[in-house]
């Protein structure tokens, strides 16, 4: 991982100003606490610190402090508006204790909370846009319920991060004294997730849900269908979940060899969710705010379906839901009328479920062999007077669009539905590279960019040469925390007519090497605070150094989620080479950890020597490095290997 040489330069005059100014610091603590209880305003010591950064902010050199018996106060009845005085309410009575907040409806000059939506909409602030002032009494506007949802979220950042805790927590309720202006860049805002690949819970899709929506994120991409699995109750096809939910096994993870060459156990995996439990999940999702988008791939990635109905295939089957990652050539057949009827069947079920106005389609990695080997196929080339297999899918596809269309809603598809000719009113998903966006942009159609160089988050977060310093993971596409900050979802080579076309980013999580909890959210914190400043975020306000001293703010928050975010390791080069008159230097890449190292090979723990500054050695080394955080957790390790020069004769 590399770090770039003016941060560190940053991080070392942050540490100095710091150790200037202790005493001072440790004297204004002081009169906080002594005088919180008996004035609502001190001298500035609280910085706001707000992922992703607001557009406007400004920090007025005082505090401000919200009662623990504080009232909420909403200007509108209306059931969203309450919804949001409700999370708000729960946040702080989960985590304050003593806290006990109530909410009143109806508008009032009284101290408190006030949720207000604007009577004239604001033309600058748009859908999501928000204000927020805490200067004299604490104000949230908004044209509308969204607004102030997200306003809501800065405002918890604002607070302590022990405002975050799952358990009553005895601390102050003090914030920084700000006025802010604040409104996204992008209208899509999206995080995906695959449990088809392995399967998560109802419970852990609403953690999910709630990390997206404290980084201001509005799309969950849910990937429903799949070679691995079926995992979408269909009531009128209940071999999908009969047949197509259950795999035998899957493959045994291994650094040393390629995902190819991986060995398979026989542990089952199984699990889909009900239509019960599907609207459940989009009804959390709404309330804060995020549009559940399904996927139901086609034509390809459709083994499960096709083990549950292999009728629906060119060759008849049989077929066993796929236990190894990658392509498989049996797909849907493009020249079979019951296909159709099947997936028509399908998205009817689907749209009575989800409301979102996006049906996503997949499309992608979708060979063609079986289609050039199908006399069915060939009968629709010739019928429908297409020149090959690739106008073959774009037909496929444009059919399906078709009846997408007819239900209300838009279809979303990968990068290859531009194979043969994008369908007429399809958004273009492109994940290889931007090639396929900015094609499709041209086109005039709406365009995700999600390229896996950037933002596809089950890849690790080092070069393949350091794989083995992280969790197993996709290495073909890895990406660090400066390398997704680092993207721009619009691209600087298309012309300015062309940028409305880009509406905005979205990550992925593809699970094939993702089994558990504990690893999925290890892949996605921190690279989820960078993915929610390049949507919200203005271009012009991006940069890494200020993110990354923000970053350590949102590593406490983390903490108090207790969720197993990426603890970012030492920076050391693989080789050093010194005399006797050289320091050995390591780079903490964070503000809130410490760093400790062994000179042995072995693997540093909690008690291994504390790096405090650079050292001599006399002799060659193995070094080994990890970062941990106030908790005791580790960062992966980092190793270099220490070789003395040898003295040259004068």
């Amino acid at each position: 991982m590399k770090i770039s040489e003016w941060l560190v330069l940053h991080r070392i005059n942050l540490l100095q100003k710091a150790m200037k100014n202790i005493t001072l610091t440790a004297i204004s603590l002081i009169f906080i606490l002594l005088s919180c209880k008996e004035s609502k305003h001190h001298v500035g010591v609280l910085k706001a610190e707000i992922i992703p950064k607001p557009q406007s902010i400004v920090e007025l050199g005082h505090n401000y402090i919200i009662s623990k018996s504080t009232k909420i106060y909403v200007n509108e009845t209306n059931d969203e508006l309450k919804g949001v005085a409700k999370y708000l309410k729960k946040r702080i009575e989960t985590s304050v204790q003593g806290a006990s907040i109530a909410i009143v409806t109806n508008a009032s000059s009284e101290e408190g909370i006030h949720l207000i939506l604007n009577n004239e909409p604001d033309t600058l602030l748009g859908e999501e846009g928000y204000t927020l002032s805490s200067e004299n009494n604490l104000l949230i506007k908004a044209n509308t319920s969204a607004g102030i949802f997200y306003g809501v979220q800065t405002l918890l950042q604002l607070l302590p991060v022990e405002i975050y805790s799952k358990e009553s927590k005895n601390f102050d309720l003090i914030l920084p004294a700000v006025n802010i202006f604040d409104k996204p860049r992008y209208a899509y805002r999206g995080m995906h997730l695959d449990p088809c690949r392995h399967f998560f819970s109802v419970e852990f899709t609403k953690k999910y849900l709630d990390y997206m929506a404290y980084h201001k994120l509005n799309k969950f991409h849910w990937h429903l269908t799949e070679d691995q699995g079926w995992r979408i109750e269909i009531k009128k096809y209940p071999k999908l979940i009969e047949i197509g939910s259950k795999r035998k096994g899957t493959l045994i993870l291994n650094h040393d060899v390629s995902w190819k060459e991986q060995k398979y156990d026989t542990i089952p995996v199984q699990g889909y969710y009900t239509q019960e439990q599907i609207f459940e999940i989009i009804q959390y999702a709404k309330e804060r705010f995020i549009e559940v988008i399904p996927e139901i791939e086609m034509p390809g990635h459709a083994t499960a379906a096709l083990a549950s109905y292999p009728n629906l295939s060119c060759t008849g089957g049989p077929f066993e839901v796929l236990q190894r990652p990658g392509v498989i050539a049996d797909v849907y057949c493009a020249g079979n009328d019951s296909v159709f009827v099947f997936i028509k069947d399908i998205i009817d079920e689907v749209v009575e479920l989800f409301p979102s106005k996006y049906i996503h389609i997949g499309g992608d990695e979708c060979p063609k062999d079986r289609w050039k080997e199908c006399s069915k196929c060939q009968n629709v080339i010739k019928r429908e007077g297409l020149e090959n297999e690739h106008e073959l899918q774009s037909w496929f596809i444009t059919e399906i669009e078709k009846y997408i269309n007819s239900k209300g809603k838009t279809l979303i598809g990968w990068s290859e539905i531009m194979e043969g000719g994008i369908a007429p009113n399809a958004v273009l998903q492109s994940w290889l590279g931007t090639s396929a966006g900015i094609e499709a942009a041209k086109q005039k159609h709406n365009a995700i960019m999600s390229p896996y160089q950037y933002l596809y988050f089950d890849g690790i977060y080092v070069d393949k040469k350091h794989k083995k310093m992280e969790p197993f993971g996709q290495s073909y596409c890895w990406t660090n925390t400066e390398k997704v900050y680092s993207f721009d979802p619009t691209p600087d080579t298309i012309p300015q007519k062309y940028h409305s076309y880009f509406i905005g980013a979205e990550a992925t999580m593809w699970t094939e090497f993702i089994k558990d909890e504990s690893h999925l959210e290890y892949m996605l914190m921190p690279r989820i605070s960078a993915l929610s400043e390049i949507c919200w975020t203005n271009k012009e306000q991006k940069d890494f150094a200020d993110f990354s001293n923000r970053l350590d703010k949102q590593y406490m928050r983390y903490d108090q989620l207790e969720t197993n975010y990426r603890i970012p390791h030492p920076i050391i080069p693989d080789t050093i080479f010194v005399d006797n008159s050289e320091k050995i230097n390591i780079i903490n890449p964070t503000g809130i950890t410490n760093v400790r190292y062994t000179l042995d090979g072995s693997i540093p723990d909690e008690n291994a020597k504390l790096y405090t500054g650079p050292f001599f050695i006399t002799e060659s080394k193995r070094l080994k490095a990890r970062c941990f955080n106030q908790n005791g957790r580790g960062s992966s390790i980092a190793t270099s290997i220490i070789i003395m020069k040898i003295p040259q004769n004068k």
